[in-house]
Parts: structure tokens; C-alpha cells; sequence
């Protein structure tokens, strides 16, 4: 209570104020109940308790103080910005951006409305707006956090490669003096060192996710198997859910006990109700505050956390900063390093980070033999029957393709693309639509570079197994990089396509090679564009070849030990259980090789 002026409204808000920049949400929001207490009609209260309630995840309640602000005063910028993130946090992100815009229409220099415009634009995968709206908070506020990164990113999706180059040297100048200039994840997409990327990743963990005081309470007696918990707001139609949903089924019961905690979008899909059903109990913290779920992990006796996110979409790294969990894994989500001092572990192989390259990641390697990648042997790989035609291909001609999602698409790959379908008569190139934009600067690129246009073909979105199926008209799948695809040439191998890459310096572009070295193919690893253009039209020239190809992998994809869930289950496990080991005797956490 503000003793010296118990009385004032302006005094409660004050303080709530500096309590809630101090994290301690509750007393905040009482805070601003005493300040309205004392003077009912005091928008700026509600706003700032909206904003506490929200901080708390009481999303009701923030909304119904985000709307007394705004019945108190309707043109009110910072607290439709706050109704918007409200909106934003509840996946309704057509109300966020119609919030937003009317914030930063209220007042053009509000950096932060333009932001969050942008934000809820790629979450509606309008990209072609959300590079609008990026590129006026760039105009207005060039310093702004990560607006680079957003702005190229939001391009990227529309394969906009207007300056692309110019604009990532300029963005990666700009991690490497210290500046927030984008996300860690979308920087993946930009740039191919992993050292700058270890760097773009402590600068955001050190910002935005720093250690918070560690969680007490913590319960281990009573249970004899080691406790794991997999963090995710993607148990549903996610890559991360396909590939290991038969690894969380099979995990031993007499050796683990497995525990999900899931927050954000909820489906009722068919590897939804798997995943519910693989551990011993289900958790959803979506409701929960970090220091709330922290505290969950704690009483649950959690030994071993197992981030399945990072630093992607819908993050919540902000629990795992309470180190809720004596032995903490970055896995499988995140195709990089978290940059964060409380990630003991990353899980990789011995092809996706070499022992010469330990020092670009923050956490302990953890090397597994057979690969990085888990595999669900229970997938349904049947193909539909369907006729080239029915995807909009040729009846006739080699079939190029890539599945990767767009923003991994640059000028440097489609250079290379385009070569070949010159070189390679009645061929084409089969890619993800993706949106309007993309397709059309797609076209537009190709016209440029002297290619027909009408030998690109466009795939649209559809069920799983309709995607799965697609495949059986691929001949050959071109991967791209810096940032290669992982679950995609997962997909295409287990069809029988060969798939080309070109291996990189990161985690995120060497997962192709990882997935190629593991099946034993490495004749379709190269190691710089020159070898990847010259083995992709060797192939495309010898159709014996690339035949024999899919023969193996379809061979392989009944007895090969890459695809093996089990084998994969038994590895993991035995990982697991040396970090366990370690921790219970002791002993920091440590890079190791299981074999």
C-alpha cells in the first residue's frame, strides 16, 4: 500500500506499475483494483490491469478490463494494443489485427501496434500485409527488436527476394554487433552459420528468456523409474507429433514414466488422440502462468525436461528459465541451439554437429548413432492411386520437387533450379503454393531467369495422407539451403524419393544429410551448390539411376534401421539415462556418443 497517499488512484497505479514490470503479476493486479476502488472511472487502470491479467494467462478477466477501458475511452491506442494481444493469445487473430491496425491508425508512431500487426498477419499467413505492416514500423522505428528479421521473414513467405541479399548481409552485420535484429528461428532461414546463429540465440535468450529464480518444492521420492516430461504446444498435426508418436507409445514403463505438457491449439485428430494416450498423464498448462507450470513440473518430480519447441511459434521457454527440471533437453522442434544457460542437452548425430563444431552450441551434444530424426513405423504410406494429372503435372518429364515451406526458398537455390529445368527438356519444378504472393513472384522469377513460367506446378494444402501421396510422382526432390528440410525428406525417403542436398556449417543445414548419411546414401550428399546443380542434372539425365534409387529406398523403408521406431525408442532411452546418471552422481552435464 502506498502509505503516503493511501487514498490516491494515481499512487495505486503507480505501483502496480512497478510491480508488474517486477513480474509479480498478482499483487499488480490488486494494485490497480485498489487504484479503480478509489476512482471507478480510471481507463488507464484498466488497461494496466488488463495487461496484468493477461501476463497471468486470466484471459476473461483481461478482457473484460481491456473493454472497460475502452468503454471509458474508446479511441484508445495502448488499450486496443492490449485487447489485441488478448485476441492474439486466444487464436483469434482477425479481432488482434483489427485491433492493432485501429491502435496504429490512433496513432502511426505506436511501434509496438505495428508490431503485433504484423505478428497476428503471420499468424493468419496474410505475409503479403504482414510485410506491409513490418515495413512501416521498420520506416518508423528501425531499432525496433527483430523487425529485420520479421520483415525479410514475412518476404521470404511470399518469395519477395526483392535485395534479398543485400538485406541478409545486412541483418547478419547487425546480429553479429549485438542487435536484436530477428528471432533465432526466423534467422535460420537467413543465414547459414552456426556460430552467428548461436549468437542471434543468446542475444534473444538473454533478453527475452533469462534464468529466473529456480523452482523449489521439488518432489523425487517415492519413484524409482526416471520422470519425463515432453513441453509442447504441438501435440496434433505437427511434423514433431508424426515423427514421434510411436517413440512416446513404445517408451519402457518399467524403466519411465512420461508425462505431456501441452498448452495452445488442441485437435481432435487422429495423432492428437495417439499422443494423449502414450503417456501416463496429460497435462494442459495453456491456463497456466511459467511460474505456475514451473511449479507443476517441480511437484510432479519431473527429472528430465524435454523441450519439443524452442524457440518457435508459441514458445514457452519462459517455464524451462525456472530450471523446473534437474536435466532440461532442447529436441527434435528447434533445429538450433537455444543460446540459454538452462539447456543441458541438444539431441543430434555425429553428421548434424561434428565434434569440431561442439563450441556453435550452448548445450552438451548428445550424439545418437543411427540419427537425430525419430520415425513412426505405424504410418500409413500407402499411396492413393491418384494420376500426374489430378496434381496438376505433365502426363511426360522429369518431376523436380521441393516441399519445403517457402521462406526456406531463396535466389541462390532457384538459380540453380531454373538451370535445370533448361537443361532438362519437358521437366518441372513442383512446389508448395504456399499463398497467391508466392505463387505469383515464383512465376515471376522464373519468366526472369528465361524458364516458362507453366513449368512450375503448384501443390495446395490437403489432408496428411493426400501430401504423402504426392510423392509417388516425384522423381527427384531438391532440398534447400541454408535451412534444409528435416520432416519433408523424412516424407520423401519414406516414398521412395531420392532427395539432393547440399550440406551446410548448421544443425538446420545438415538435417538432409543427416537423414541421406543414416539410410546410406551418401552419393546424394554434396557439399557446395556447384556439386549439388551438377549431381541433380547427372540424375535427372539418368533415369536408370534415379529408378534404382527409389527401388532401395523402398527396399529400405521395410528393414532399414533408420526407419525402426524401436531401435530409435531404445537409443533415445539410453540417453536419457546416461544424463540421469550424471546428474544423480554429481557430474555436470557432458557431450556423449550412444551407441
Amino acid at each position: 500500500m502506498p502509505a503516503h497517499a493511501p487514498d490516491s488512484a494515481a499512487a495505486w497505479l503507480h505501483r502496480g506499475n512497478v510491480l508488474q514490470r517486477a513480474g509479480r503479476f498478482e499483487e499488480s493486479v490488486e494494485c490497480y483494483r485498489r487504484a479503480i476502488g478509489v476512482q471507478p472511472a480510471f481507463p488507464e487502470a484498466y488497461n494496466n490491469l488488463a495487461a496484468a491479467q493477461r501476463a497471468s494467462r486470466q484471459w476473461p478477466d483481461a478482457f473484460e478490463s481491456a473493454n472497460r477501458a475502452l468503454a471509458l475511452r474508446p479511441e484508445y491506442p495502448s488499450a486496443l494494443n492490449n485487447r489485441g494481444l488478448i485476441y492474439l493469445d486466444c487464436r483469434q487473430g482477425t479481432a488482434a489485427a483489427q485491433d492493432f491496425r485501429r491502435a496504429a491508425a490512433l496513432n502511426p508512431k505506436f511501434a509496438e501496434a505495428w508490431h503485433n500487426l504484423g505478428i497476428a498477419l503471420m499468424e493468419l499467413r496474410r505475409f503479403l500485409e504482414a510485410g506491409e505492416a513490418f515495413a512501416q514500423l521498420a520506416a518508423i522505428a528501425p531499432g525496433f527488436r527483430h523487425v529485420q528479421g520479421n520483415l525479410l521473414l514475412a518476404r521470404l513467405n511470399c518469395c519477395d527476394w526483392s535485395d534479398f541479399d543485400a538485406a541478409a548481409g545486412t541483418l547478419m552485420d547487425a546480429v553479429q554487433r549485438g542487435e536484436h535484429a530477428a528471432t533465432p528461428f526466423a534467422f535460420l532461414s537467413i543465414c547459414g552459420s552456426a556460430a552467428l546463429q548461436l549468437r542471434c540465440a543468446r542475444l534473444y535468450a538473454d533478453a527475452f528468456y533469462p534464468p529466473a529464480p529456480p523452482q523449489t518444492g521439488r518432489v523425487r521420492s517415492g519413484h524409482d523409474k526416471i520422470r519425463v516430461a515432453y513441453l509442447s504446444g504441438d501435440f496434433g498435426e505437427h511434423a514433431v507429433t508424426y515423427l514421434s508418436a510411436g517413440v512416446w507409445e513404445r517408451h519402457d514403463p518399467s524403466r519411465f514414466e512420461t508425462v505431456a505438457v501441452s498448452w495452445g491449439r488442441h485437435d481432435d485428430g487422429p495423432v492428437r488422440r495417439r499422443a494423449e494416450a502414450s503417456f501416463s498423464r496429460f497435462i494442459d498448462v495453456t491456463s497456466f502462468g511459467d511460474r505456475r507450470a514451473a511449479d507443476l513440473l517441480c511437484e510432479l518430480g519431473i527429472d528430465i525436461a524435454v523441450d519439443l519447441g524452442g524457440h518457435t511459434l508459441g514458445q514457452r521457454t519462459g517455464i524451462l528459465a525456472r530450471r523446473p527440471a534437474p536435466v532440461q533437453v532442447n529436441y527434435l522442434g528447434l533445429p538450433a541451439t537455444m543460446g540459454a544457460s538452462y539447456m543441458d542437452y541438444l539431441i543430434a548425430d555425429p553428421f548434424l554437429v561434428t565434434e569440431a563444431h561442439q563450441a556453435n552450441y550452448s548445450e552438451k551434444l548428445v550424439w545418437l548413432r543411427g540419427g537425430f530424426q525419430p520415425n513412426d513405423d505405424k504410418r500409413d504410406l500407402q499411396p492413393t492411386g491418384q494420376p500426374r494429372s489430378a496434381f496438376g503435372l505433365p502426363d511426360q518429364g522429369f518431376v523436380f520437387c521441393c516441399f519445403n515451406r517457402n521462406t526456406k526458398l531463396n535466389p541462390a537455390c532457384f538459380d540453380v533450379w531454373m538451370r535445370l529445368l533448361k537443361a532438362v527438356p519437358g521437366s518441372v519444378l513442383w512446389l508448395l503454393a504456399g499463398n497467391p504472393a508466392a505463387e505469383h513472384n515464383l512465376r515471376r522469377e522464373a519468366a526472369i531467369r528465361g524458364v516458362d513460367a507453366g513449368r512450375l506446378a503448384f501443390a495446395g494444402d490437403v489432408s496428411y495422407a493426400d501430401y504423402m501421396a504426392r510423392y509417388i510422382h516425384a522423381d527427384l526432390f531438391l532440398d534447400t539451403m541454408p535451412f534444409n528440410g528435416g520432416t519433408t525428406v523424412s516424407d520423401a525417403v519414406s516414398m521412395g524419393v531420392p532427395v539432393l542436398t547440399c550440406a551446410g556449417d548448421s544443425f538446420a543445414g545438415r538435417m538432409a544429410g543427416s537423414i541421406l548419411a543414416a539410410l546410406g546414401t551418401p552419393d546424394l550428399i554434396t557439399a557446395s551448390l556447384a556439386d549439388y546443380e551438377a549431381r541433380a542434372l547427372e540424375l535427372a539425365r539418368d533415369p536408370q539411376r534415379v529408378h534404382a534409387l527409389r527401388d532401395t529406398l523402398r527396399e529400405r523403408r521395410t528393414r532399414h534401421p533408420f526407419f525402426e521406431t524401436d531401435r530409435y525408442r531404445r537409443s533415445l532411452e539410453s540417453a536419457y539415462e546416461r544424463m540421469w546418471e550424471r546428474h544423480i552422481s554429481g557430474l555436470p552435464p557432458a557431450a556423449f556418443h550412444v551407441e
